[in-house]
């Protein structure tokens, strides 16, 4: 049986209007968020060894995670390169319910749920931004873990079950939306989708898009709001470190190839991410150049008397008056041009 998640703790809900009031403001707040990302700690509460392996004298914890597997893809076509990491989760679960979202089953889902995003769903610029938003709203509406079609099962994966919600860390900061666990109505997924609009920004280079409208980075931003003020141990989310999630025997996943969503941009970015004192120093070389250019067009301004030139546009736009004053004794100008010469001043 699944059980809705409810969460009456004041001080919880306290910080996570808090952080959706802050959140508003996106233009300038995302800048805040990005900044202050590294100095996020994700390791308030992590898998620890005893719990993903368990001695046999030590009590069974109940999994409380129901037990259903999310994957995406745009139909039933699975690709190859996938088919086998599908087909290991699914035998190495036969006890779970496994849902397949495709386009049109996902698309469905949202119209008949939550129709006030179908008009966001729909606009989204990338394909891949519906296959992430679509699994927030499955892992907040059924509960379960959602894993993506490139990592494939290495082995049973009821240790994860036994907290109210989980994420992976990943390198070099944040968490990670390739696989994620919850119960149902978990308050951070629920804020998670809550938050989907306001990030829905054209940031031009379409990886940055995606990953700040709906991928990783997005929800390590929402990860890092909802961890501002106190949260409940039964609202809490766990943290899954990455020598646990894949790399080893008895990791959970095997990793095949995978992001084919990645645009030209992306292999860009992460070519300078393999590169970063070589990045950096081009950085510096391109500040120096718009530097060298502000002040030579500084210095142009200076020696072509730019003030004098400023005054005369000026006077050209103000509107011209009309002088009402006394005329000056010593000239034959009239006090108002508007008056006649025989016509006199009142």
């Amino acid at each position: 049986m699944i059980t809705v998640f409810h969460n009456n703790n004041e001080n919880f809900h306290q910080s996570d209007y808090l952080g959706t009031c802050a959140s508003t403001t996106v233009p300038n707040y995302c800048t805040v968020d990005l900044m202050t990302l590294p100095l996020q700690k994700w390791h308030r509460h992590v898998f620890t060894s005893e719990d993903l392996n368990p001695s046999k004298d030590s009590p069974q914890k109940p999994m409380i995670i129901p037990k259903i597997i999310h994957q995406t893809y745009k139909d039933e076509n699975i690709p190859d390169i996938w088919k086998d990491g599908q087909k290991a989760c699914q035998d190495l679960h036969p006890d779970y319910k496994y849902i397949l979202w495709t386009d049109d089953k996902a698309r469905d889902f949202i119209s008949k749920e939550y129709p006030w995003f179908l008009k966001t769903w729909d606009g989204y610029r990338y394909p891949i931004e519906r296959a992430d938003a679509i699994r927030y709203f499955a892992l907040a509406h059924y509960g379960g873990v959602y894993i993506d079609l490139d990592d494939g099962c290495q082995r049973k994966l009821d240790p994860l079950l036994t907290v109210p919600a989980f994420v992976r860390e990943t390198t070099p900061n944040g968490v990670s939306n390739d696989v994620m666990g919850a119960v149902p109505g978990h308050p951070f997924f629920v804020k998670v989708f809550n938050n989907l609009q306001k990030y829905n920004r054209n940031w031009i280079v379409p990886y940055i898009t995606i990953m700040f409208s709906t991928g990783p980075l997005f929800l390590s931003v929402i990860m890092e709001h909802y961890n501002w003020g106190r949260v409940p141990d039964d609202a809490s989310v766990t943290v899954l470190l990455p020598a646990d999630y894949s790399g080893k025997a008895d990791s959970f996943f095997k990793i095949a190839q995978g992001s084919s969503w990645h645009l030209g941009d992306a292999q860009l970015i992460q070519a300078m991410g393999r590169h970063i004192p070589f990045t950096v120093f081009c950085g510096f070389v391109i500040a120096g150049l718009i530097f060298l250019m502000e002040w030579y067009i500084y210095l142009f301004c200076v020696r072509t008397n730019f003030r004098r030139v400023f005054d005369y546009l000026i006077s050209k736009i103000r509107p011209v008056r009309g002088y009402r004053g006394r005329p000056r004794k010593d000239s034959n100008i009239l006090a108002n041009p508007l008056l006649g010469k025989n016509e006199s001043m009142v």
